[in-house]
């Protein structure tokens, strides 16, 4: 029975371990395949350690999975030391960026708790000292004393702004992406990563005042997961196929949305560094995808898991920079300290290489 069971394990690994490569577009199940990565990581490490205290030689297989697997290892758990990058040959200058999902300043009142009050939020984004700053999920009312976001950011330490809202609404407000840089932005402008109007990345050429960089800011297809319904076994057996429908659109859609994505990053005559909600696990085809091409800044400077999500899924790590060559990740952080929106803010500290 154990020796079945580990055979029908060795052959969903391997069809795992497959399947990021493969792009939900063409084969939607390779999505789900995907998700299946780290349940099938650790069944594999406890058949190890079954047949190693048998002197089983199937060890050796299970032993083999893992050092294969351990690529998503690297890509979920990191640990690295602070770069000084003053002292590396090279380095023209250090520029900050901060990546955040403000779930639009929690405006409405169904978002807000004594934790999550939308000031608090917009006060402590103003006071951030980040040199780039970008917002997913942005909401700016200029008719509003709390939430005319714009202004208020821009006014502190003089930001230059693009903001490029996904639609407006009766009152004028505006909900989108938005990039604020504390140099100047030669060049802005947004991609189009599907039919969808609301679905798009921006992006802003910014003089450091010793090179020029890209930006791009995105927010990829949601994983549309109703939390509230998260824990409810009765609600999860009659929504079961619905849910299985919405992950399989999500898989879709952010395969198209990152390929066009890449296509425009290809063509920058900048070095880039992308930010952004990616919606994905760092074992998807999105993930992978940009790593193929991009250096993402966790793997490179920061520590732990890398948790983002701040929500029942607690272990999700959806929030990324990625950036190219001519830039050398030296730090990373995770803000677990600032609850008000359902992501955690990252930044992440750049050199700018010769």
């Amino acid at each position: 029975m154990i020796r079945t069971f580990s055979f029908i394990t060795t052959g969903l690994t391997v069809l795992a371990y497959l399947s990021p490569n493969i792009s939900p577009e063409n084969l939607w199940i390779a999505g789900f395949l995907s998700l299946a990565i780290p349940v099938l990581l650790l069944v594999n490490m406890v058949l190890l350690c079954f047949f190693l205290i048998r002197f089983n030689p199937l060890f050796l297989l299970h032993l083999c999975l893992l050092i294969l697997g351990y690529p998503y290892v690297d890509s979920s758990f990191s640990y690295n030391s602070e770069t000084t990058a003053e002292t590396e040959k090279g380095v023209n200058s250090r520029i900050s960026v901060l990546n955040y999902n403000v779930r639009v300043f929690n405006t409405y009142a169904y978002l807000q708790n004594k934790n999550t009050p939308g000031k608090s939020m917009v006060n402590w984004l103003t006071e951030d000292d980040a040199d780039i700053k970008c917002l997913q999920e942005f909401y700016n009312d200029s008719k509003s004393e709390v939430f005319n976001t714009t202004d208020k950011i821009s006014a502190n330490k003089n930001y230059h702004a693009v903001v490029k809202p996904s639609f407006v609404n009766r009152i004028g407000a505006q909900f989108g992406l938005a990039i604020f840089s504390r140099f100047p932005i030669i060049q802005s402008g947004d991609v189009a990563l599907d039919d969808l109007p609301h679905q798009h990345a921006i992006f802003a050429d910014i003089d450091t005042g010793q090179d020029t960089i890209r930006v791009y800011n995105i927010h990829l297809q949601s994983m549309s997961i109703d939390e509230s319904k998260i824990g409810d076994f009765e609600q999860a057996k009659k929504n079961y196929l619905n849910i299985a429908k919405k992950l399989k659109f999500g898989f879709i859609e952010r395969a198209k949305q990152v390929d066009h994505l890449l296509s425009h990053i290809k063509q920058s005559p900048y070095p880039v560094i992308v930010c952004g909600d990616f919606n994905d696990i760092p074992y998807s085809y999105t993930y992978l995808t940009l790593k193929e091409h991009l250096d993402n800044a966790f793997e490179e400077a920061g520590n732990g898991f890398g948790f983002s999500y701040n929500g029942k899924l607690f272990f999700l790590r959806i929030d990324n920079q990625f950036f190219s060559s001519g830039l050398k990740a030296v730090k990373y952080d995770i803000y677990r300290e600032v609850p008000f929106s359902d992501h955690f803010p990252i930044k992440a500290e750049y050199a700018v290489l010769d």
